[in-house]
């Protein structure tokens, strides 16, 4: 059976991984402590990601790795996102490599477009990249590091740009563009069953109504949505709640844009044609 090896596996979106688990696959999970209820079924490996002694030691003897850890908030600045966003990752690129590792899948965000309007929804992957704030940049970097050792490496890389991933759709703006637990274990198989070597952008939402991201490139590659947001409200009246009047309702980055935007909100709007 292979191994993936899944970083920051106590997460939400780790959790929900090893809960479902993968058909063919055996998990390993990296994390600083996983709680005792966490799955028996998974690996546990308790260790910071920020040592790369630690990383070596979870990625060996895995054929694949998930890289779900980071540092993340709507306001978090630049130095604060070094260690984990862009050494960490760097150190576990390397390990992967050493590792003979083949697949690696890199949890990108929506929010490297986050400062697109709204008006140019649905956006593909290819659409320019705004990011809305440093965490967002630190995901740009991390697709760039993957592209680098595909071609560099000939490794099959994979970025998923998620957009929320929760267990229901809480308001407005995440019923545009929410991904269930089920459809994103299956984007993950994907990514790491899929043939290489290169490296993908992959937009991870469901099929959502008024959709923000198109998620084609991602069904071409065999991904069949089965969770519909209507199924997963929390409050039946999300899809006709009015979007906010600032920053949050305007653009696709929500809290995020609203936490980083400084600008004058009518000339930004104006000017912010894909």
């Amino acid at each position: 059976m292979k191994k993936l090896l899944v970083t920051g596996g106590a997460g939400i979106l780790g959790r929900a991984l090893a809960e479902r688990g993968i058909k063919g696959w055996h998990l390993r999970s990296l994390a600083l402590s996983h709680p005792p209820d966490y799955p028996a079924q998974v690996e546990r490996n308790d260790g910071d990601i920020c040592d790369p002694d630690a990383l070596r030691r979870a990625v060996a003897g895995c054929d694949a790795v998930l890289h779900l850890a980071c540092r993340y908030a709507d306001a978090i600045g630049f130095e604060e996102t070094l260690d984990v966003n862009y050494r960490a990752t760097l150190d576990l690129m390397e390990a992967s490599v050493q590792a003979g590792v083949s697949h690696v899948v890199f949890a990108s965000s929506n929010h490297v477009q986050g400062f697109h309007p709204r008006r140019n929804a649905p956006l593909s992957e290819g659409d320019a990249l705004r990011p809305d704030g440093w965490y967002a940049v630190s995901k740009i970097w991390g697709e760039a590091v993957m592209a680098l050792y595909a071609d560099a490496r000939g490794m099959t890389t994979t970025s998923l740009r998620i957009g929320s991933s929760c267990a229901k759709v809480m308001d407005e703006r995440q019923f545009h563009m929410w991904l269930g637990f089920d459809d994103f274990v299956e984007l993950v198989r994907i990514a790491i069953e899929r043939p290489g070597p290169g490296h993908v952008a992959l937009n991870a939402v469901g099929d959502c109504e008024g959709a923000f991201f198109d998620n084609s490139r991602a069904k071409a590659l065999g991904y069949a949505p089965r969770q519909n947001p209507r199924a997963h409200l929390a409050d039946p009246a999300v899809p006709d709640t009015a979007p906010a009047p600032d920053i949050f309702g305007r653009s696709l980055g929500g809290a995020f844009a609203r936490a980083n935007f400084r600008a004058d909100l009518d000339i930004w709007e104006k000017g912010g044609a894909a």
